[in-house]
This record gives C-alpha cells, sequence and structure tokens, in this order.
C-alpha cells in the first residue's frame, strides 16, 4: 500500500485552471459560507503523504511508523537541546513559547511535528505548483500536485478558548504517549482524555506575523498527535474503505502523521470537524496555473519567500554547481 491509495479514492482531478477554479467554490461552499476555517497545504508530488519532517526523519531512523510517545519523546531531546544552545530567548521578546520555538526551528529547516500551511488557497496551490530546482534542474515537471484543505474550524489554537493559552505556554501543552502509564514521563503527564483529543484531530496555529515570510504567505501550521483508532470517551476513530472495511492504522500512518479524514468535495453527506479535501492537479497543467497565479496575484519565490534565506534558495537556482 502507497499513500496514493489512501487519498486517490477521495480526490478530485484538475486540468486546467477553469476547472481548479469550480472546484476551490466547492470548498467554500463547505467553508467560508457555513462558517469554516481551512488551512491550505500544497506538495509538489500527489505521492507524496501529508507528514511532518519529524514524522518523516523517525520513521526512517525507527524503521516503521513513529507513534505519539516517539514524536514527544524525541522532540523533547530537540528542545532541550535548543535550550542548551541558548536559543530559547530572543533579544526582543524574551523566553520564547514552545510554539514560537518550535516554528522558529522550521523556518530554518530543523525536524518539527509542524506542516506548514496556508490560510490562503490561492498560496497553498502555488505551493503545489512551484519550481523546484535541484542544481540546476527543475524538479517534479512530470509528476502530478496535490492539494489539501484541512478543516480546523474547531481546532485553530488562536480562536478557540480552549486552546488559546497555548501559544505562551513554555511547556509543551499537548501531552506524551499514554500519559496514564507508568512509563511515560510523569512530569508533563495529562489526562486520558486530553491526549485521545490530540491524538485524534488536527490542530491549527496561525502565528503573529514574526518575520517577512509568515506575513507574505498568511502562513500558519497544522500540528496533532500521531492518529489513533480510538478517541475522547473510547469513540471509535477510523477511515472507512470504499468498498467496505477500514485502513489499518499502520496504513493511515503511512499517509498521515495527523488525523485527518479524508472527505469527497462533492459529498452532500455532513461535514466531519476533521475532514480534509484532496486536489489532484494534473502534471501537465502546473505550468499554466502557476503563469495564472503570477499574473493573477503577483504570486512568485521573489514575493513568497520575501527574504535573504529565500533569495539564497531561489535568486540563484537555476545556476548549476561545481
Amino acid at each position: 500500500m502507497e499513500p496514493i491509495d489512501f487519498w486517490e479514492p477521495t480526490e478530485e482531478t484538475v486540468d486546467n485552471f477553469s476547472e481548479l477554479q469550480s472546484l476551490l467554490e466547492e470548498v467554500f461552499a463547505k467553508g467560508p459560507k457555513r462558517g469554516r476555517t481551512f488551512a491550505w497545504r500544497g506538495q509538489l508530488n500527489a505521492e507524496w503523504p501529508l507528514t511532518s519532517s519529524l514524522y518523516r526523519r523517525l520513521k526512517l531512523a525507527l524503521e516503521r511508523n513513529p507513534e505519539e510517545r516517539d514524536l514527544y519523546n524525541f522532540e523533547g531531546k530537540i528542545l532541550a537541546n535548543v535550550h542548551r544552545w541558548g536559543l530559547h530567548m530572543s533579544k526582543t521578546q524574551g523566553r520564547l513559547s514552545v510554539l514560537n520555538q518550535l516554528a522558529t526551528m522550521q523556518h530554518y529547516g530543523a525536524p518539527t511535528r509542524m506542516i506548514d500551511v496556508s490560510f490562503n488557497p490561492w498560496i497553498g496551490i502555488w505551493f503545489a505548483v512551484e519550481q523546484r530546482f535541484d542544481n540546476g534542474n527543475v524538479l517534479y515537471v512530470n509528476e502530478d500536485a496535490r492539494v489539501f484543505a484541512i478543516d480546523v474550524t474547531d481546532s485553530l489554537i488562536n480562536a478557540n478558548d480552549q486552546y488559546r493559552s497555548w501559544e505562551d505556554e513554555l511547556k509543551r501543552p499537548w501531552r506524551v504517549g499514554h500519559p496514564w502509564s507508568k512509563s511515560c514521563s510523569p512530569d508533563e503527564g495529562g489526562d486520558k482524555e486530553q491526549y485521545l483529543e490530540w491524538c485524534t484531530k488536527p490542530f491549527a496555529w496561525r502565528p503573529a506575523h514574526f518575520d517577512n515570510r509568515i506575513a507574505a504567505q498568511n502562513g500558519g501550521f497544522v500540528l496533532g498527535g500521531a492518529p489513533l483508532s480510538y478517541g475522547p470517551g473510547n469513540r471509535p476513530n477510523q477511515w472507512p474503505r470504499d468498498g467496505g472495511g477500514y485502513w489499518t492504522m499502520d496504513e493511515v500512518r503511512d499517509s498521515t502523521s495527523i488525523s485527518v479524514h479524508p472527505n469527497r468535495l462533492k459529498s452532500k453527506g455532513r461535514v466531519s470537524s476533521s475532514a480534509v479535501y484532496s486536489i489532484r492537479i494534473r502534471a501537465a497543467a502546473k505550468e499554466k496555473i502557476r503563469k495564472r497565479l503570477q499574473t493573477l496575484f503577483g504570486y512568485e519565490h521573489r514575493t513568497l519567500y520575501p527574504d535573504f534565506a529565500g533569495f539564497a534558495q531561489f535568486g540563484t537556482a537555476k545556476i548549476k554547481n561545481l
């Protein structure tokens, strides 16, 4: 089983900008018109899973899908090293909250459980069709791209009274895997229901515009615990297959590091609070869509990566190295 097998049954496919625009209207009909909020994630290759950098690297190291306990423990080691390096302090802000530490690490390429998103659908789409280079060569020209629209209505940290304090927490507000177990860290324990919620819904954070890139990209992050098969109240948390039955937990974790549930855009059924909608963009359409976005909105590397790090990555990307 490959991640694309997980996403294909509910995806919608587009071959041009007009079809893409029509599908976005479907999302808007389920979203803002119903008071729902979406986070948008564009990926250059439709075959990729929806996973964080920490999850991917741990999977390689462990040679299996990470569980939440793996993520939590390794994340703790990374944060401890951030403190040893003295990077948890800011000259202007004082001590950084955990979320701000993780966001800064994410910005500079360190592995975190955060997944980059935009709260602007067109920017999310641009990231699916942008040009990436390797030693002067353009990558993923012949691969289809994918855009995820993740429903974060009930779990946007900034907009939810239950989670808003997370922005200022100096310790991680999420809890280690199975915190009621004696084998887990007692200093940051938590109740079972809180842990089960963390592992059965996607959370989103729209940070303050602490740098130009976050502002330009209308950027934010989606995060959460490794998916579990049951949630608060021991209610089942399952992923139905087309034709009957359910995806196994290992198959789900092969495909996503957060607990999101693929839904069909054109379905008339109830919208689930952890729904994710998937749009596949054919490889042949990527260039025309990219050029249309540049014409309409001015989106290009220069405007969406407006810093020296962005220039170093993309300003001279077409020049080959020795």
